[in-house]
């Protein structure tokens, strides 16, 4: 299993990248690159970016196909499989620094090779989640089409796990700087 760091997009109701905004003294996207390395469990990790970011990042990174450049996270996925052909990828959105190891881990224990990813009492978070190798070529239709949610890879096998079966607030998506009042009074210092 890859993990990707899906840190390519444009951050414009942040008003400035995301994935280079300080947290704790790191950027958002170390936060989230540090945790799906400190589980121990994947292959490798990439950082998923566009071609303007690829310069600012100390890691391995993959810069988005072209042909679907600035069309969002399936872009990122797509582009992963075709580079790094392995059985499932973990992404993980660079606007949630507040991911855990242990949130990390507890989604790969719960992958039967279906989709699997996050969910709340509000939303499915499409953007911590694993995607199986299969559905590269669905993936390629999608862009073919301009059909650009990642929940449109969702079938009846998804399987669905509650984020309250992590303890914390980790999940949170930061979208605005204001975002982050609420995900700096959680306790992450045992996660880390």
């Amino acid at each position: 299993m890859i993990g990707v760091v899906l840190a390519g997009g444009e951050s414009r109701r942040f008003g400035s990248q995301k994935a280079f905004h300080q947290l704790d003294g790191k950027p958002f996207y170390q936060h989230v690159y540090d945790a799906m390395k400190g589980c121990g469990r994947l292959q490798q990790v990439v950082i998923n970016t566009n071609a303007e970011l690829k310069e600012g990042f100390d890691q391995k990174v993959i810069v988005d196909d072209s042909r679907y450049q600035g069309l969002g996270p399936l872009t990122g996925l797509y582009t992963v499989m075709t580079e790094l052909p392995d059985d499932a990828y973990f992404v993980i959105a660079v606007d949630t620094p507040f991911i855990t190891v242990e949130a990390v881990n507890h989604l790969i224990e719960n992958f039967r090779g279906h989709t699997t990813v996050y969910r709340d009492d509000e939303q499915i978070h499409a953007t911590i989640g694993i995607y199986p190798y299969h559905l590269k070529q669905t993936i390629k239709q999608h862009l073919d089409h301009r059909e650009l949610r990642l929940r449109a890879l969702f079938d009846e096998a998804t399987t669905y796990i509650d984020v309250k079966a992590v303890p914390g607030h980790w999940y949170l998506n930061i979208n605005r700087p204001e975002d982050l009042k609420g995900g700096e009074r959680h306790d992450r210092t045992n996660h880390r």
